[in-house]
């Protein structure tokens, strides 16, 4: 529990501190979800959306979780007039310590938030909330495998919890703590059906499990490969 209570504290300080839309292809992330919650339709490819650009022909499943999440919220499939692109911008230069944001950015994004600022930090939490989950799968993992040893999986879960790259992640609009979370659910029945006899209803559980993770990202293809030959090393 203190794990978890650290972990959020340190990742939502990451979600305020970041200004908006600057994590890593965030702005893309988010205008994905923005678009499917104002037309209530899966995007497509179209040469002409600049906004959410590759992630339209990404599986949908955290874009369509995310429109629900703001739809309360009166959010713009377009981008918002108090946004715009910093033509100065070096992102990747690390020889240029200025110019590091993507966007302009304004008062309009202080507290207390509204419309897409709000959005982007609804969906910030989501992400947080992902990362706590997954947090418990390795927690749950580490038990299985040292049950004689309860701080081996506390180690293991702190281990993860506290890499800043973990943090940062999770204080971002991505699909990839969907996909993660997905990753680690899977390993944890992976190591369920190894120490124990499998059942039809963990293989049907973790077929649920990798088929989500497919729906959340591509890479979610490489877990199907991983389970698969897992499940055929327990069957020889």
């Amino acid at each position: 529990l203190t794990i978890l209570l650290l972990y959020l504290l340190l990742t939502v300080g990451y979600g305020i501190a970041t200004p908006v839309l600057e994590a890593p292809d965030e702005h893309h992330h988010y205008f994905a979800a923005t678009q499917i919650s104002a037309c209530r339709c899966l995007l497509t490819i179209d040469e002409a959306n600049q906004l959410a650009r590759q992630e339209a022909a990404q599986p949908p499943l955290y874009y369509i979780i995310g429109a629900i999440l703001i739809a309360p919220v009166p959010t713009s499939a377009t981008l918002p007039d108090f946004l715009w692109f910093n033509p100065y911008v070096q992102l990747g230069d690390a020889s240029t310590p200025d110019n590091n944001n993507a966007f302009v950015h304004t008062p309009a994004e202080a507290w207390p938030w509204q419309g897409d600022v709000l959005g982007v930090h609804l969906l910030r939490l989501f992400s947080t909330a992902l990362g706590a989950v997954t947090l418990l799968a390795i927690w749950q993992s580490g038990r299985l495998l040292f049950p004689q040893h309860p701080e081996r999986a506390l180690i293991a879960t702190a281990l993860v919890a506290f890499l800043p790259q973990f943090n940062f992640l999770h204080a971002s609009v991505s699909n990839d703590p969907l996909v993660i979370m997905f990753a680690s659910l899977a390993l944890w029945q992976l190591i369920h059906l190894w120490l124990h006899q499998p059942t039809r209803s963990r293989l049907l559980w973790l077929g649920i499990t990798v088929g989500l993770a497919m729906l959340a990202k591509t890479a979610g293809l490489l877990l199907l490969i991983f389970c698969g030959g897992w499940l055929l090393l327990l069957a020889l």
